[in-house]
């Protein structure tokens, strides 16, 4: 497997001397964020379904230099979550950072969505991220404090058809991020929300809608699709001590995406008024 060099955009010693967990850490944002809180001093647990993923991203920390401890299990069961903190601990020690980012949702109509289906999905989003925070807190935090970043989606501020499960689920997690914000805060613990738009990872192409698509579908005001390291920058942020003041916020990483929440007057006039610089009133600028 070739290496993944990465240029952190922070000290490299930010993070030193803590721990961080990183859930659904084998791809995608989750490894993304796993090599950069490593390139910033962090020694990494990495937890997810499958071991082998965990391996590659273990190994990718340990090419930079970093010290990486693999932990297969799943946030939807509260033994396999009750055995993680275990394993954490008897290596570690301690736990300063979880990001609760492991999470899956699949296309339907709401119409089309079963009870088992939607309950499959809000276990998987919103349940599995109270186990990991619930259990981090009791192991570690309440009495050392810590922070935890919770991966959510800017559905949680519009709508997505197709995915009436999952939005309920990750509003569901905004919502329990706030009240935990406000009742863990005398423990020392911090608690965010990272919304991610449309990023550009391995995980689109689970989805039956070509490549080229995405782009048209995406609404980033910026031209261009965000990648991993655009979200995982921000979770470093908000977990290290850069965001020491910050708790309880549901930070956005969509490069406007949500801007277009309101209507576009050039979509809805007429698109030309925008490149020839006319008034609204029939007079030239």
């Amino acid at each position: 497997m070739a290496e993944k060099q990465v240029q952190s955009r922070y000290a490299p010693d930010l993070m030193a001397g803590q721990v961080a967990l990183v859930t659904g850490s084998g791809s995608g944002m989750g490894r993304a964020t796993a090599l950069e809180m490593a390139s910033c001093g962090a020694r990494l647990a990495l937890f997810a379904r499958r071991k082998e993923p965990l391996q590659e991203t273990a190994e990718m920390i340990r090419a930079m230099g970093g010290e990486a401890f693999v932990v297969p299990g799943d946030t939807r069961d509260e033994k396999s979550v009750e055995a993680a903190m275990l394993k954490i601990k008897a290596h570690y020690g301690r736990l300063d950072v979880l990001v609760n980012n492991a999470g899956g949702q699949y296309i339907a109509a709401a119409r089309d969505i079963t009870n088992k289906g939607f309950e499959a999905v809000i276990r998987n989003n919103l349940i599995g991220s109270w186990q990991m925070t619930r259990a981090a807190a009791d192991h570690f935090m309440f009495e050392n404090g810590g922070s935890i970043v919770f991966v959510t989606a800017i559905s949680t501020r519009t709508a997505l058809t197709g995915f009436a499960h999952t939005v309920a689920a990750r509003a569901g997690v905004t919502g329990l991020m706030k009240t935990l914000a406000a009742e863990w805060g005398e423990y020392g613990i911090r608690l965010n929300c990272v919304a991610p738009g449309t990023i550009k990872t391995e995980a689109l192409g689970r989805y039956p809608i070509p490549p080229e698509k995405w782009h048209e579908l995406n609404r980033s005001v910026l031209g261009r699709m965000g990648v991993a390291e655009d979200v995982a920058g921000t979770i470093v942020f908000l977990a290290s001590r850069l965001g020491s003041f910050i708790t309880g916020e549901d930070v956005y990483v969509d490069g406007g995406e949500t801007l277009h929440m309101g209507h576009d007057a050039r979509d809805m006039i007429h698109p030309d008024m925008f490149q020839g610089r006319q008034r609204g009133d029939g007079k030239n600028e």
